[in-house]
């Protein structure tokens, strides 16, 4: 069903795919009735609606035992325990939801939940209840055991009875036996009302056909805005940065094999030089005590104060590289720790629960890193922010400054650089930079669960395990933010 396949190539759905089905779904019907009816699209639309009579009949048994167990056993514990399990029901029918569209021909819809990865029960449902797109799944789950699958059932049983009733002279012909011939409570006395029933029959089918259709539109509609994530604010203002399409699939090795011979290489030669540098000093210090070396001294002075300057520096773009900290700590502490050096006030809101895969957090990082160095050069402010999150599947990054805007890809290779590593992981880099500012640039890298625990660190008063279950509290990593501001 290509017309309804409006997911413009891309592996993953977005939230605006399931409305732009529906408007294809639409624009099926408008077609010819013939053009229309042998289409797969109402066929489709049925078998759509039938699993939404099976997964809506579910839910409502499922509510219709819950509650009232609840209610009556809501003095103990375990009526608590159901009740709560019902509030986060939703989830479950909306990850079904989400991928039953798949049964239109629609790549299923990305969720708009946060990635927690391994974490416990109680953390999890901390988490969810305070995601508004909880209590958005149930208010759907809730309407589709009440009224859509009521709606879905009917449509469904009259396209049954339909195609049953169709053949109505050929059920009169083999079971009359000269007699009427009685099919779904319908009495069938003459080859005349034979036909007639047939000609009725066929109406309802086409009729079902149309019916089924809209009702699909209707579903999808209510999935596009109840179960799809979000548009980001500000997003549908920003224009992609393209990438120039270079190969970028060996860039992490070869950044390791640089900083690898960096810091075992020329650094370690650097650190023997400034020793020796020092030695000749303090040599030339014993054999002229009456003074008579001091101009050598000198030059003996200024060299080893280039090395070790030089020392310094070649340190700081080892750790700008990739830091320590980001594999130690992770990307929250390594961007606050990145913040911390630079000379004008950098607000850090990074909304992550865990740890992200390595090649997710090192991308993050280096735009980061990258677009703080622009704005230090180019905005002419003294304050950014960098605000992060994770949702239905993608680490999204943005950075932001009040400087006097007008950044333009065209105009450098440094944005279509940070495009072409974000589109080497497979996201996608946006900009918007309006003459007189703001400047943001956001960026969107596919992640999966985390895989790992946050380090804990003794003086990190932000990052708290639970003890019940050993995972990082849910109030540090997800319902607050991590926040830190250098003035």
């Amino acid at each position: 069903m290509d017309d309804v396949r409006a997911d413009g190539g891309h592996g993953t759905a977005t939230a605006r795919t399931a409305a732009v089905a529906a408007a294809a779904l639409r624009r099926a019907m408008a077609e010819r009735p013939h053009r229309f009816l042998r289409s797969s699209v109402p066929w489709r639309c049925a078998f759509y609606a039938a699993s939404g009579v099976v997964s809506g009949a579910c839910t409502l048994l499922a509510v219709t035992v819950t509650v009232p167990l609840g209610v009556l056993l809501s003095p103990v514990l375990l009526g608590l325990v159901l009740l709560a399990g019902l509030s986060v029901s939703g989830v479950a029918v909306g990850m079904a939801e989400r991928h039953r569209v798949r049964l239109l021909g629609v790549q299923a819809v990305r969720s708009p939940h946060r990635v927690l990865g391994d974490v416990g029960l109680r953390t999890w449902l901390r988490v969810r209840w305070r995601e508004p797109v909880t209590w958005r799944e149930l208010r759907y789950a809730l309407l589709s055991a009440t009224v859509l699958w009521l709606l879905d059932f009917l449509a469904v049983a009259a396209l049954i009875a339909a195609a049953t009733l169709l053949p109505a002279p050929l059920w009169y012909a083999l079971f009359a036996d000269g007699g009427a011939v009685t099919v779904l409570n319908v009495v069938i006395g003459s080859s005349a009302s034979a036909l007639t029933v047939t000609g009725f029959a066929a109406l309802v089918l086409v009729t079902s056909g149309y019916v089924l259709t809209a009702s699909a539109a209707v579903r999808l509609m209510l999935v596009h805005r109840l179960l799809a994530p979000a548009p980001s604010p500000g997003a549908g203002d920003m224009e992609p940065v393209q990438a120039s399409g270079r190969l970028v699939d060996a860039f992490d090795a070869e950044r390791r094999r640089i900083e690898r011979n960096l810091h075992d290489g020329t650094q370690q030669r650097l650190i023997g030089l400034t020793m020796t540098l020092d030695m000749a000093r303090m040599r030339l210090e014993e054999m002229s005590p009456d003074g008579a070396g001091r101009p050598l001294g000198a030059y003996l002075d200024k060299a080893q104060h280039e090395a070790a300057q030089t020392l310094a520096e070649l340190r700081e773009l080892v750790h700008g590289i990739h830091p320590h900290v980001l594999t130690e700590r992770g990307l929250t502490v390594a961007v606050e720790e990145l913040a911390s050096r630079h000379t004008f006030a950098v607000d850090v809101d990074l909304r992550i629960a865990g740890r992200l895969p390595d090649r997710t957090e090192s991308t993050g990082y280096f735009v980061i890193s990258e677009a703080l160095a622009n704005v230090a050069k180019h905005s002419g402010c003294d304050r950014a922010q960098v605000r992060g999150w994770v949702a239905g599947g993608d680490l999204v990054l943005e950075i932001e400054d009040a400087g006097t805007g007008g950044a333009a890809p065209e105009r450098g290779s440094g944005l279509r650089g940070l495009a072409e590593r974000v589109a080497g992981v497979g996201g996608r880099l946006l900009l918007a930079s309006p003459r007189g500012g703001p400047t943001v640039l956001r960026t969107e890298i596919p992640c999966v669960a985390a895989q790992r625990p946050a380090a804990e660190h003794p003086n990190d008063r932000t990052a708290s395990a639970t003890e019940d279950d050993g995972t990082t509290d849910e109030g540090a990593r997800c319902g607050s933010s991590w926040r830190r501001t250098r003035d």
